[in-house]
């Protein structure tokens, strides 16, 4: 048990400012995620176009920072300084998305409990929730208009909607560990910024 949080001091020690830069990515894109909405409201069609964008936007910027990450502990790995720990863009996900999966714990256990205050933190863990995900506020809009639910029945959506930044957020660490490169397997092989042609 000492070993562990030994292990997690450190690890959050290191890896802080990784956290914070994916954390800040999501705060950037849910304004950006939140005015897509509040304009394509009025189309079915546009609020989920324009939702959809703003998720692989999102997506993507995590993934360059994953991929970076991973590529920059490749050279240590490589030179013995470092023992490679392919799930560590995971867990940096998984430290960057904590705010998150706070609230939806918080929203259900509100619901669980079912009194008057806790539904009362329900509602306003939610609004926080889709405050911090607004980039999924049209996703989430729709299908809550399709089944018709509650709006505190839908606090598990907000534990789903944080497994594609978990993933992605392991896979673009791995492969920035592997030196791949996704545009690799279409031809396309883009220089390290900073290197140009002579």
């Amino acid at each position: 048990m000492q070993r562990l949080d030994d292990f997690m001091k450190v690890f959050l020690r290191e890896h802080s400012y990784s956290m914070v830069k994916l954390f800040l990515n999501q705060i950037g894109l849910t304004v950006f995620g939140t005015m897509l909405a509040l304009a394509t409201a009025q189309n079915d069609t546009l609020l989920l176009a324009s939702s959809i964008f703003s998720i692989v936007f999102f997506l993507v910027l995590n993934y360059t920072s994953g991929w970076e990450l991973g590529a920059r502990d490749k050279i240590r790995v490589d030179a013995g300084r470092q023992r490679a720990m392919p799930a560590k863009g995971l867990y940096i996900a998984l430290g960057a998305n904590l705010p998150n999966l706070i609230l939806a714990l918080l929203m259900g256990i509100g619901i669980l409990i079912n009194t008057k205050g806790s539904l009362s933190m329900t509602l306003v863990c939610n609004a926080i929730a889709r405050l911090m995900n607004g980039m999924y506020l049209g996703v989430i809009t729709l299908l809550q208009n399709v089944i018709g639910a509650d709006i505190t029945a839908v606090w598990w959506w907000f534990i789903i909607i944080t497994l594609p930044a978990l993933f992605i957020g392991w896979l673009s660490y791995y492969l920035g560990l592997k030196n791949f490169r996704i545009l690799s397997i279409f031809g396309i092989n883009p220089k390290p910024s900073g290197m140009t042609k002579k």
